[in-house]
């Protein structure tokens, strides 16, 4: 019994390792607004910063709207040039690409009703972290009732 608790522990415990070498060249775009400025932020998937990652803008159709470079925080921001839905992508070098889309009620929509959507919602590590914290507790009870038995029938 405690064999299969060691091996299965120790499986997803590789899995959390390897998903984080997986995901290390990702690139990740998140872009909100505040009044009529759009504000981009971009990273690696290790926390590094996109510094003079190409941003471009279009619309719906394809046409391109606005064109820029992030900073050194990896930061990027424009007037809206247009009310409609804006496609924002980011182009971070050796086929690095991220996208995020604003749509255009987001655009229209006023201040108070934006700030539940800017909030963050957890990323699939933080998920994995999550099952992998449940499946612990359950482990340790588990080993906790084991030895219950034991006691109990040796006495």
């Amino acid at each position: 019994m405690k064999t299969l608790i060691l091996n299965i522990t120790a499986f997803l415990f590789s899995l959390l390792l390897g998903f984080d070498h997986a995901a290390a060249h990702r690139v990740n775009l998140f872009a909100w607004v505040e009044g009529d400025t759009v504000y981009v932020e971009s990273k690696l998937s290790g926390g590094q910063k996109v510094n003079a990652g190409k941003i471009i803008v279009t619309d719906p159709q394809g046409i391109e709207l606005v064109k820029g470079t992030t900073n050194e925080k990896g930061e990027f921001s424009f007037k809206i040039p247009k009310k409609t839905d804006l496609k924002i992508v980011l182009l971070s070098g050796t086929g690095h690409r991220a996208e995020w889309v604003i749509p255009v009620r987001e655009i229209e929509m006023p201040a108070a009703e934006k700030k539940p959507i800017q909030e963050k919602s957890p990323t699939v590590k933080d998920i994995l972290i999550g099952i992998g914290c449940i499946f612990g507790l359950v482990v340790i009870t588990l080993i906790f009732k084991n030895r219950k038995k034991k006691t109990n029938v040796s006495v």
